[in-house]
């Protein structure tokens, strides 16, 4: 038998889509989060679509761009719906519901793909499940059944390795939940753990922050995040929380800007993000990083920088605005080649800005965002679907001098001059430290989208002297920016409010809260909010 030549040899080397799988012993994987759209027709079944989305997730799970991948995620809410529903093995069960009939085609091909690719696979769907299971003594539906926000998570061989249930609901009616918050995770060939949780469980304690105190390092998070300035913008909170948790995180967004649904990306706990995308048109793309393990503390990183829409595409992504109302603040001077030092209080709780910065001239007869200094310690609802205390010093801009504009951008058609350059800006002030309180960076500019942390410096040491214990928290901007919008060390405190939970009978979607119908078109019977 002939030999080929070496240099077709090489060449196929060099064509050839690898399939190469992690070890253990490797200082990274590699890991794919999908942004996904998916448009409605008109008129179309439940059926129709559902299979349309499948169809589009198992191209993806089997392109060339997906080669590379040890794991793969996709987003919260874009698979099925509760007419689609499928059931799902317990992970205990150790099945492999590929061609397994009893499962409906979401559940069975996303199994025979992931065998197929040998891969891990990670989606969100709408489940069902027989009612009442053990230990829940709360009324079955009439039709015997739950429906279930779920993760589900496929190893290598398609079997079902973990599977978690949204504790936490924001405007899901006819969703159900757990007694009790699960804590899911899965081990992988490669030598990570990885937890996983739903979208606004990134606002609680449970069950997000107690996976990061049983040790888990590396988590996977489907999202459908309907972003909202000053603080919680989608990339924004995600690199905050993978930074101050010192977590890889890998999330993936659903894509409908019009209604404020985008954000995707793969962060590396304090080296920041890896990749993160914010779009202002819909999109489905598959984003892939080499993500070095925590175990490996001098793994080298490959950002993968991303295309930012301007600030005047980006207003075509939907931004919900917070109940900053209430906030104490002081207005930023505009005075020109400034060094500020100024103190802000809510109450107790106070806040200290060094802040050096320049003010263009004559800016009389033209658009500018100017700032404010802000301080607060107190409650908001999260659109009245769950109730959460907020503690945060920050700065962030306002498109006019009347505080009903502060986080308020200017329109796409509003030309404006970037009036205020930041050279140098330091927030400090006094946090409980407890499990109850839970701290972060938080910064996102113009494009919406967060600061590299190569440009920021963020400390926590032990304040000396206090009855409780609290940290001393100083956050500082080392590079000069001329289009910040927020930057902030903003906080949840979990004592005075229980998490989400079920959702009462007869409620409304969010979504119903945030845009119009007629903004809305066809998608509120496709999406619910995070």
């Amino acid at each position: 038998m002939n030999k080929p030549p070496v240099l077709f040899c090489i060449l196929l080397l060099l064509v050839a889509p690898s399939l190469q799988i992690s070890t253990p012993g490797d200082p990274h994987y590699w890991a794919g989060v999908v942004e996904f759209s998916s448009d409605r027709v008109n008129g179309e079944t439940a059926e129709t679509s559902t299979a349309n989305r499948l169809a589009q997730y198992l191209s993806i799970i089997n392109s060339p761009e997906a080669d590379a991948t040890d794991v793969l995620a996709f987003p919260e809410s874009t698979l099925n719906r509760v007419a689609t529903a499928s059931f799902v093995p317990h992970p205990k069960d150790a099945i492999a519901p590929c061609n397994i009939l009893e499962y409906e085609p979401v559940v069975r091909d996303i199994s025979c793909a992931a065998r197929n690719r040998k891969k891990y696979v990670v989606i969100n769907l709408t489940e069902k499940a027989r009612c009442p299971e053990a230990g829940d003594v709360r009324p079955c539906s009439s039709d015997g059944l739950y429906h279930f926000n779920t993760n589900v998570a496929f190893d290598r061989e398609g079997v079902v390795v973990s599977r978690y249930r949204k504790f936490n609901l924001f405007g899901e009616a006819g969703i159900n939940t757990t007694v009790y918050p699960e804590m899911a995770s899965f081990e992988t060939d490669f030598g990570v753990k990885f937890g996983h949780f739903i979208c606004f469980d990134l606002m609680f304690n449970q069950p997000a922050l107690e996976l990061v105190r049983l040790g888990i390092t590396d988590f996977i998070f489907p999202t459908m995040w309907f972003s909202e300035l000053p603080f919680l913008t989608a990339a924004q909170i995600q690199q905050g929380w993978a930074f101050s948790n010192n977590v890889n995180l890998l999330a993936a967004g659903a894509s409908f800007p019009g209604v404020g649904s985008t954000g995707t990306g793969i962060y590396s706990g304090r080296r920041g993000e890896l990749t993160t995308v914010m779009n202002h048109e819909p999109q489905t793309k598959l984003y892939v990083a080499q993500v070095p393990k925590m175990t490996f503390p001098n793994a080298a990183i490959n950002k993968i920088p991303q295309p930012k829409g301007t600030p005047a595409q980006m207003a075509k992504l939907y931004l919900k605005r917070d109940q900053i109302d209430k906030y104490a603040t002081k207005d930023l001077p505009m005075t020109s080649n400034a060094l500020l030092q100024e103190s802000v209080c809510y109450e107790s709780h106070c806040c200290n800005f060094t802040i050096n910065y320049s003010v263009k001239p004559n800016l009389q007869n033209t658009n500018y965002y100017r700032y404010k200094l802000a301080a607060y310690d107190a409650g908001r609802t999260f659109d009245g679907f769950a109730d959460g205390q907020i503690t945060t010093c920050a700065i962030f801009a306002c498109s006019s001098a009347n505080y009903s504009d502060c986080s308020r951008r200017f329109a796409a058609t509003e030309a404006y001059d970037e009036a205020v350059t930041f050279n140098t800006i330091t927030i400090q002030a006094k946090f409980a430290n407890n499990d109850e309180t839970f701290v972060l960076p938080n910064n996102v500019d113009t494009s919406i989208v967060p600061f590299d942390v190569s440009e920021t410096e963020y400390t926590v040491v032990p304040s000396v002297g206090d009855s409780t214990p609290h940290n001393i928290v100083t956050y500082k901007l080392t590079r000069a920016h001329s289009d910040l919008y927020t930057f902030a060390i903003w906080a949840r405190k979990f004592e005075q409010y229980a998490s989400a939970g079920a959702n009462p009978a007869g409620l409304f979607s969010a979504l119903v809260l945030i845009v119009s119908a007629a903004a809305m078109g066809g998608l509120a019977k496709n999406l619910w909010q995070c």
